[in-house]
């Protein structure tokens, strides 16, 4: 597989790099309501924050905007006292756009993509973009402010997924409960797949699910790598980051001994976009029920099982690296991209109190809430105290 260019860390020389003395952690919060606009004047009694599950002190506030247009509501209600004028980030924010090229049927990308391209050639001249489609093309554009450089590339991207073909009609869920072990299930494809006295065909239908779950599990293991590579390259880079996730799922089971199983890989690419400091934002681009309703063949009685296995897999990724998913299940990602773009433009630094202890250079879980009624909030969940 091909590894993400080394040329990402070309963007540390324009980095600003934020210091603060030992007794303070700088963290980076996005506090927004439902629209995804900033919540404005927030102070350090508005934030509850801990670390490894105890409550530490917020010392500092400051509210950090890039510039453009307005993007902040009215002040709510009760908001705490104003803090100190906003600053304005020295440099335009920076976005990877991280295709899995694997998730989508050959074609099922276009609609996705162009949506992408719309939200490129409206970012910020000073806004730097990415693009890099994994697990197998290598096709990739280096951080730039080019933007124009990265559209020829996203209509390159098609998709190259292609489903496993069988004798059996075997549906996601349905593979794995058999490949867990579950008879009865087993049983009911049994039933419905076998004809007459074919004593072998049990046997058939288990081999053959325990080779589909084999399949997956490897497809869903080589686009972790290529995520993972992806965030282990942007970590280099200490400014705050957002990877835009753009996939049409990532299968994984939730019964014990179901396949595909890799909780602790996804587990570990999630703390891996908390470490770099990346804000996770992960476009599912879901066409099952699209999928079932076009194809003129029975509709599985186990689509909606099967609808939430593929969702799984990123819903997992972006609660371990405290990023969000939003589900586009018809029309485009425009909408979603559009609040993208509002919720970037304004962020919080809090300055907060930390002990002798939690400097040891080790991963420390963290938990930002704000006291603000219907505010949403973006933090990572963990970080990494210097000694």
């Amino acid at each position: 597989m091909t590894l993400v260019p080394l040329l990402f860390a070309a963007v540390l020389a324009q980095v600003p790099t934020i210091r603060s003395g030992v007794e303070v952690l700088a963290v980076d919060v996005q506090v927004v309501d439902k629209q995804g606009y900033a919540f404005p004047r927030l102070g350090p009694d508005d934030f509850e924050v801990s670390i490894d599950g105890r409550r530490r002190r917020v010392l500092s506030v400051d509210v950090i905007k890039h510039a453009g247009p307005q993007n902040t509501r009215t002040p709510s209600a009760g908001a705490g006292d104003e803090p100190a004028p906003d600053e304005v980030a020295p440099t335009g924010r920076l976005f990877a756009v991280a295709v899995d090229e694997h998730s989508f049927p050959s074609g099922a990308a276009k609609a996705a993509m162009e949506a992408v391209r719309r939200f490129v050639e409206n970012l910020r001249p000073d806004d730097l973009v990415g693009l890099y489609a994994y697990p197998t093309s290598g096709l990739h554009v280096d951080l730039t402010s080019n933007h124009a450089s990265v559209i020829p590339k996203l209509d390159q991207i098609t998709g190259l997924y292609e489903a496993p073909r069988g004798e059996f009609h075997l549906s996601l869920t349905e593979m794995s409960d058999i490949a867990a072990g579950d008879g009865t299930a087993l049983a009911q494809v049994v039933a419905r797949e076998c004809r007459g006295q074919d004593s072998s065909c049990s046997r058939r239908v288990r081999g053959e699910a325990l080779s589909f779950a084999a399949f997956y599990e490897a497809q869903v293991a080589q686009s972790l790598n290529g995520l993972y590579t992806l965030f282990q390259a942007l970590g280099r880079i200490p400014q705050k980051k957002t990877v835009v996730l753009v996939s049409g799922g990532l299968i994984a089971s939730d019964r014990v001994g179901g396949r595909p199983n890799l909780t602790g890989e996804t587990t570990n690419v999630g703390r891996a976009a908390a470490l770099a400091n990346i804000n996770l934002f992960v476009l599912h681009m879901d066409s099952s029920f699209l999928d079932a309703y076009s194809s003129g063949s029975p509709v599985s009685t186990s689509l909606m099982s099967d609808t939430a296995m593929s969702a799984r897999g990123l819903e997992m990724i972006a609660g371990a690296g405290g990023g969000t998913v939003v589900r586009i299940g018809g029309g485009t990602a425009d909408a979603a991209l559009e609040r993208l773009t509002r919720e970037t433009s304004v962020y919080y630094l809090l300055g907060l109190e930390v002990t002798d202890a939690e400097r040891d250079g080790k991963l420390h879980t963290i938990q930002v809430r704000v006291k603000q009624r219907g505010a949403i909030v973006r933090s990572r969940t963990g970080v990494v105290i210097p000694k």
